[in-house]
């Protein structure tokens, strides 16, 4: 089956819900959006989408508001969610996490032979040479999107077109994103909605 993302400012303000389906009639469902209740929230689109059954409900706040300030404090190395690893856009986080574990690896394995802190440091200087610029126009991309509302969602995708969703599928990268977030907001659209996405942030991205 194909998977739904389903995008309303009003129900999930600043994120959306979506469907992946499996197999067998399957599939993973969720909802994430700023101040919702989500429990109830997500209870509701279930029924709006017919019959189901839940195999398992699990529920977890995410930061999304960028790298902590620092991964290695007291010789304490942070990972993941917990060193804001997750990307602002999407919540996701399984690559950008995932370096961050091998990067902590490399660094404590080293440090444990020289006891150099520097060794240790390396880590967040690896993590942010690679993820850092990324996640810096991810975080300006985020301010946008929360400022948009529905109108101009609508008509931001009644403007892709088949050659636009070609060329983000064949050259971008899912991880590296804010490209394909570029395109979509550099469509030629209404004064109107232009007018509420060129901003200061917007022109910061694109820079």
């Amino acid at each position: 089956g194909k998977v739904e993302v389903i995008f309303d400012q009003e129900k999930y303000p600043g994120f959306f819900a979506w469907i992946i389906p499996s197999n067998e009639g399957k599939g993973k469902v969720g909802i994430a959006g700023k101040g919702i209740n989500v429990a109830e929230t997500l209870d509701k689109f279930l029924k709006e989408k017919g019959e189901f059954s839940t195999i398992r409900k699990i529920f977890a706040p995410i930061w999304i508001k960028g790298p902590i300030k620092k991964f290695v404090d007291d010789r304490v190395v942070i990972v993941g969610d917990a060193a804001g690893q997750a990307k602002p856009t999407t919540a996701g986080g399984i690559f950008t996490s995932g370096m961050g574990g091998v990067y902590a690896g490399q660094a404590i394995s080293k440090f444990l032979k020289t006891n150099e802190e520097t060794d240790l440091l390396n880590y967040q200087k690896k993590w942010t040479e690679r993820f850092g610029k990324e996640f810096d126009k991810q975080m300006l991309a985020r301010k946008i999107l929360e400022r948009i509302d529905n109108e101009t969602i609508n008509k931001l995708f009644e403007s892709i077109t088949p050659e636009i969703i070609k060329e983000i599928s064949e050259k971008d990268d899912f991880d590296f994103h804010t490209s394909s977030i570029i395109k979509l907001l550099g469509i030629k659209i209404s004064l109107k909605t232009a007018q509420t996405l060129v901003s200061s942030e917007l022109k910061k991205i694109l820079g």
